[in-house]
This record gives structure tokens, sequence and C-alpha cells, in this order.
């Protein structure tokens, strides 16, 4: 039976992009979503970073699955992402999913991003994407290459925002991104292309090569208790 790897997260897109990397990499784990076991706990993201909020979901998801009886070697997988525009100091950064407002879409958190280059008598500006992943056991046991327990894994994506958006592709800020070095927004980029280079790509690929020697670690610990 195929060990549970848990999304601390209720997008569905995500969870359904790491299935089907999994699958793809032959992994024995069911990837579900928190929310798919029962009325998971609001984690409210008040770190003020992207490692500190996703340790913080990550824990806090272990925590509510022990004590649901959920089995200790099950995983528990949390991220936190952003773009962080240079012309803003960093900003939106860890409020990018709120920038207009704790009831904001893609929509309005764009229309915001324009006005505050406007602001600044700007069309663009460097920026970067952030994508910030942590993986733990329910039981809290060390995972290989991390003692405390917890593993973390990051991707980062270099580029641009301009004010004119281009592409019908991806979400969030993506027809206002583009990578370094490209002629084409994030919006405009293939599926695959756009998975290969961006920045939770980059950090689900660490996971990716990092998940089959945390698997043989809890094989290995199992056969010996």
């Amino acid at each position: 039976m195929s060990r549970r790897l848990v999304l601390a997260t209720g997008n569905p897109h995500k969870v359904a992009e790491l299935a089907a990397l999994v699958r793809a990499a032959g992994l024995p784990l069911a990837v579900c979503s928190a929310r798919s076991l029962g009325p998971a706990p609001e984690v409210v993201e008040d770190q003020g970073s992207f490692e500190a909020h996703a340790r913080l979901k990550a824990l806090e998801i272990a925590r509510w699955l022990r004590g649901r009886g959920e089995p200790g070697d099950t995983l528990v997988l949390a991220d936190d992402s952003g773009i962080c525009v240079d012309a803003l100091d960093g900003a939106p950064g860890v409020d990018s999913a709120y920038f207009a407002g704790p009831e904001s879409d893609d929509a309005a958190n764009n229309a915001r991003l324009v006005a505050e280059l406007a602001a600044r008598g700007l069309t663009s500006s460097p920026a970067h994407y952030v994508c910030l992943l942590a993986l733990t056991r329910v039981d809290g046991k060390p995972l290989p290459a991390a003692p405390e327990g917890l593993r973390l894994f990051t991707g980062r994506w270099d580029g641009e925002v301009r004010a004119s958006p281009r592409g019908s592709g991806g979400f969030g800020y993506d027809p206002y991104f583009w990578p370094a070095g490209s002629a084409r927004s994030s919006a405009e980029l293939p599926p695959a292309e756009k998975n290969a280079q961006s920045h939770r790509g980059r950090a689900t690929a660490l996971l990716l090569a990092a998940l089959p020697a945390v698997l043989a670690g809890e094989d290995g610990s199992s056969a010996g208790s």
C-alpha cells in the first residue's frame, strides 16, 4: 500500500500537478490534500517570510493529522510562494496572494502591481519569484539530511515585471512576468517549458530528487524496528 504524501493546500491544481510528477517518477506515494482527509485547520500566515510560512503550515498539518491517528510515516508537504519586485522593496512577497486585500483575486492583485509601478513612474522592474517547500513526517521523526525533522527545498525564478500583460496561460502574476532572457511572458510559455524553469518547478525537482532517499530511510528504519 502506498504511503501518503499530504499537501497542506486547498488548491486542487497543485495536488494534481504533484500527483502527476510523483507518478512519473515511479514513487510509491499517494498524493492528496489535507482537506480531502477532513476539516483541516486554517493556518494563519503571519510569520513574515516564505520559509517560516512553509514550516508553520507543514508542522501544523502534521500535528492535526497526528491527532487524527494518521500513520507516523505519512509525509506532509507545505509550500509558500510569491513574487518580489525590486522597485517595490520586495513587495508583494509573502502577501502576493492578497496584494490588493484579503478578498483579492489575480485581476485585482495585478491592477495594484501596475498602479504601484505607475506611482513610481515605471513601466517595468527587475523581479523574482520564490517557492519554499517544507517536508516533514506526521510523527516528526528525522528525515535524511534533516535531523530536526523538517526539510526545505527552495526555487527562485529571476526576470522582470512589466506594466503591460501578455499571454493567457498560467495564473497569478504570470502575464506580467518576463523570465530573464525570454522574449515571452510566463503566461506565454507552454506548461512543460514553464515547469522546467519556474520557481515551483525548481523546488519540486529538488523534492523529487530527495524523496527516494526519504522513502528508503523510512523503510530502513521500519525494517530495523
